[in-house]
């Protein structure tokens, strides 16, 4: 009788027991871990949204597309010269005060060759830091006062404490010290757990829950109390079913999934073969199959309440016959093709559809599915031939640049390897533009030319959710999909 019992409690969802997260705790399901905390190395989107909870750049991009005061409590603008107050307690979490080495530190590594933000930072000529009264003050010598600085670059210069990096040395990356609203405990391969500073609750713990079912079951019972962005699409509704226990955030977000192609296989460095890839993808059946309604056909990087969002790009109807007929006069017809993926069941499943109808063109289109580690490696350094991928809390433009100049081929972020001089030049255009109107006129015009040479296939825009647990209160999702919201969430009894 008891192990009946046992048996049919496994199978319902509604079973309560197991842990349940303590009050001070707020508990929140990843899909896969970063590959890094630390903001020196971090380039994926679970590593730069946790990293900015720990770690504060001067200002940082707030709704509406605008720059908002984080470890700068106010600036101002002189000709091309930008001045910073910081907060006059700024201090690490170690309790040491920030101090203009540090500062000085931290520019100088986000500068150098070796990270990854290198290129949109060339625009700083001169970094001056003093102290003044209570406070630090910073201030940037620019090239010039390109419109995108306070939105595109400098939130990528996060304040290092040099002392400690220097005494840490490959150290720092498990004993993380920032300045940030919460500061880091300790990570190992299923969570990672933070302490508030300045924030709602005593602590943040972020558990790694790789399967997808076992993430929805977990908040379902009420061992995690939040899932932001990272549920299978056709379980929201189980949620949404229960409003007396759980909140359902439902809002566009800046997250655009993309067809990944490396121009350097001979058989993509092929127009026409891109073309065919095209003509042959049936987007709408799988956002209304396979991701019920939650997503929008992607035509851009961009997402279209983006005010840099070109409207007019309209991506190839679908066309068999006319795929077939360019395979097969480009002579691949019938030769293979690796699409690699995430092993997430969704990842896994959008990868069968988008394999079959691929195939339809011609080509044999090899599914591989691969844990998030080792399948983000071989994107990063090239290994893949067709992968899909996401680009995740996209505010600004430059972002172009950053995925397509020839300057930020891998190890940059130009993954594809794709190679336009006329882009280039574009580029470097808008770069340097210090008029709005005009810099957005530029990248108008870029986004059109990647998109009519296929340097990526753009597929859908996810709808973003976030479902809740009752009892987590104050929680407003962000537009730019980070976590910033979870430093205001508090939590009660329920």
């Amino acid at each position: 009788m008891l192990r009946l019992f046992f048996i049919s409690c496994l199978g319902l969802l509604g079973c309560t027991g197991g842990y349940k997260p303590p009050i001070d705790t707020l508990v929140v399901g990843l899909g896969a871990a970063p590959a890094t905390l630390d903001p020196r190395y971090a380039t994926d989107a679970n590593g730069t949204r946790i990293g900015g909870l720990i770690f504060e750049s001067l200002v940082h991009v707030g709704p509406g597309f605008q720059p908002e005061a984080e470890a700068a409590e106010r600036w101002e603008r002189k000709d091309r010269t930008y001045t910073f107050y910081l907060r006059p307690d700024l201090q690490f979490h170690n309790g040491r005060p920030v101090a203009s080495e540090d500062v000085q530190f931290s520019f100088a590594h986000f500068m150098s060759d070796k990270s990854p933000a290198a290129s949109a930072l060339k625009i700083i000529k001169d970094v001056k830091v003093t102290q003044e009264n209570d406070r630090l003050v910073v201030r940037l010598k620019l090239a010039n006062a390109a419109d995108k600085f306070l939105i595109a670059d400098l939130p990528s210069v996060r304040i290092l404490p040099k002392r400690e990096i220097e005494a840490l040395g490959n150290d720092f990356s498990q004993r993380l010290i920032g300045t940030g609203p919460f500061k880091f405990v300790k990570t190992d391969l299923n969570e990672i757990r933070l302490a508030g500073v300045r924030a709602g609750v005593k602590y943040l713990t972020f558990k790694i829950i790789r399967d997808d079912f076992t993430r929805f079951q977990k908040l379902l019972k009420g061992e995690i109390d939040l899932v932001q962005a990272d549920l299978p699409t056709e379980k929201v509704a189980e949620f949404e079913k229960r409003p007396d226990e759980f909140q359902v955030f439902r809002y566009p977000g800046l997250t655009m999934t993309y067809l990944l192609l490396n121009l350097r296989d001979p058989m993509l460095a092929h127009f026409s073969v891109r073309q065919a890839l095209a003509l042959a993808l049936r987007r709408e059946d799988i956002i209304k199959y396979k991701l019920n309604g939650l997503a929008a056909t992607a035509t851009s990087i961009l997402t279209p309440n983006n005010p840099y969002f070109n409207a007019e790009l309209k991506n190839l109807p679908t066309d068999l016959g006319k795929a077939a007929k360019l395979i097969e006069g480009s002579g691949f017809k019938g030769r293979a093709l690796t699409l690699k993926t995430s092993n997430t069941p969704q990842a896994i499943d959008n990868g069968k559809v988008l394999a079959n109808q691929l195939s339809e063109s011609g080509l044999n289109i090899d599914l591989q599915s691969f844990e998030w580690g080792t399948f983000y490696g071989d994107v990063r350094r090239g290994a893949f031939q067709l992968a899909t991928m996401r680009w995740v809390g996209t505010v600004d433009p430059d972002i172009y640049r950053m995925a397509f100049h020839s300057r930020e081929q891998p190890p940059g972020r130009n993954r594809g390897s794709y190679v336009n001089l006329r882009l280039d030049a574009l580029l470097d255009q808008a770069g340097a533009e210090e008029n709005a109107q005009k810099r957005r006129e530029l990248f108008l015009r870029a986004q059109k030319i990647v998109h009519d040479d296929l340097a990526i296939i753009p597929l859908w825009y996810d709808e973003q959710v976030a479902v809740v647990r009752d009892g987590v209160l104050g929680f407003k999702p962000s537009l730019a999909s980070d976590f910033s919201p979870l430093v205001k969430v508090e939590k009660r009894e329920h």
